[in-house]
């Protein structure tokens, strides 16, 4: 459509010839929906304001703004006034142009293919700790080449090396101590120097 001038324009018309006055008339019409649904609830339940109001634990003059529309309603204190009274808020969007698809919210996204990470590597020690029966050696996992420091109760002992998988599975690459092939339902123990 074209005009000659801007005096044969609706206000309607000459707001959404803009990116802002467009954008501004849907937060409107949005606005304008949200109090039609909270009046129409208001009516369907019966609700005072001061019940209203005691449920959401604010003051009867908030309830009388929210409910009138003043200022800038959350979606959140949408949902929250609506359910006070009784009813659950659904939000739903439509395509404004001829071309777009409806939105579809069940359907999944594409799966993301999962990345082969390589193995990691961990060096395994020995380590001195003093627990409550006394000294004892504890085995650690230690990202390979890096140091670890001497304790109070030791140098850690190197015993293996060993690679993790991202499934957790632990494949030696230099063999591990027997001492250190533990059962599963037993921590071993090294001899104390």
């Amino acid at each position: 459509m074209t005009y000659q001038n801007n005096e044969e324009r609706s206000l309607y018309e000459e707001r959404a010839s803009t990116w802002v006055g467009l954008l501004g008339l849907a937060a409107a019409a949005a606005a304008w929906q949200v109090v039609r649904l909270f009046t129409a609830a208001r009516a369907a339940s019966g609700i005072s304001s001061k019940t209203l109001a005691e449920r959401m634990s604010v003051t009867e003059g908030r309830v009388s703004q929210i409910l009138s529309g003043e200022g800038n309603v959350h979606i959140a204190t949408a949902a929250r006034v609506l359910r006070a009274m009784g009813y659950e808020l659904t939000l739903t969007a439509v395509p404004v142009d001829p071309g777009k698809p409806p939105l579809v919210l069940n359907r999944r996204g594409p799966r993301k293919q999962a990345v082969a990470r390589p193995d990691r590597a961990y060096d395994v020690y020995a380590q001195m700790f003093l627990t409550h029966e006394g000294p004892r050696a504890f085995p650690l996992l230690v990202p390979a080449h890096d140091t670890l420091r001497t304790t109070p109760y030791g140098t850690p002992v190197k015993l293996g090396e060993v690679t993790i998988s991202d499934r957790g599975q632990v494949r030696p690459i230099r063999p591990i101590r027997p001492e250190w092939q533990a059962k599963a339902t037993e921590k071993p123990r090294l001899a104390t120097t």
